[in-house]
């Protein structure tokens, strides 16, 4: 998703108040709401991949030491009233595709609602450490932890984290700030864009990649490395390698600062000698 096509997209979906002289329209917001769950374990290999595509709600991604993709979709419906609520959770019926190789997921695009309808889903999902993730929504956050393949993350209205990723690919949003914590980079690099928010960025001090950062109204950080080497640098633009460069890593922002961090790998704890005080 290209920046001038996420400006745009977000353009478009925020609500518009029109008032004429001696003449007010007034909507009605939803009173009333009814939710249920729909659940599915599916048996994949361990190098799975999962597509998500959702339009509003959260997806969360969270991994488990089984062979199993394990989803539960909190679904929410609402209307003006309950009757309606009820009705609109009946339509709401969830796209699923699966193989031992690919689970996919797709909430429909609702059609025909009325004035104060809506409707939602938010995915929490289990999987293999090593899947591959793509996932995709415009009104919600995007979550994932502990992934070690490929990880594609987008969204327009929400912010985007990560702990623990190795393999991120993008992390794309328009009105959101991005939070990652990256165990490493692909060899293919990762690109990290938002318009609206922060980029914070923390990555092992001893990671060697090349970098390029942009941003309109921000500052740009980059520190903790075992070793920078400055390239271009000026107020809205930063090029650089660490620990003599490597795979790209590529962040741009409008209205927001980026941070990128070297940190150093937790100091792991060991129990006392035998006859230790």
């Amino acid at each position: 998703m290209s920046m001038s096509i996420r400006v745009l997209t977000a353009c478009l979906l925020v609500p518009v108040a029109a008032v004429t002289a001696g003449c007010e329209l007034m909507v009605a917001g939803p009173r009333a709401q009814a939710s249920d769950i729909w659940e599915r374990t599916y048996q994949v290999d361990r190098d799975v991949t999962l597509e998500v595509e959702n339009t509003n709600g959260a997806i969360t991604v969270r991994t488990h030491p089984g062979t199993t993709v394990q989803v539960k979709a909190t679904r929410t419906a609402r209307a003006v009233t309950e009757q309606g609520a009820r009705e609109l959770l009946a339509k709401l019926n969830l796209e699923n595709a699966a193989s031992a190789s690919r689970v996919k997921l797709v909430t429909p695009r609702p059609h025909g609602l009325s004035m104060g309808q809506q409707v939602d889903v938010r995915y929490d999902v289990l999987l293999p450490a090593t899947a591959t993730v793509v996932l995709t929504t415009v009104n919600g956050r995007v979550d994932v932890e502990g992934v070690t393949g490929a990880v594609s993350l987008e969204t327009v209205n929400g912010g985007i984290s990560g702990q623990g990723l190795l393999g991120l690919r993008k992390a794309e949003t328009v009105n959101g700030s991005v939070d990652l914590t990256l165990a490493g980079l692909p060899a293919g690099g990762a690109a990290i864009e938002t318009v609206n928010g922060s980029v914070r960025v923390v990555v092992p001090s001893t990671l060697a990649a090349d970098l390029a950062v942009r941003t309109v109204n921000g500052p740009i950080d980059v520190h903790g490395f075992s070793s920078k080497s400055d390239g271009a640098r000026r107020r809205r633009h930063y090029a650089g390698q660490v620990n003599g460069g490597g795979s790209a890593l590529r962040v741009e922002t409008v209205n927001g600062g980026v941070s990128i961090t070297g940190r150093e790998p937790a100091a792991t704890a060991t129990a006392p000698a035998a006859g230790a005080p």
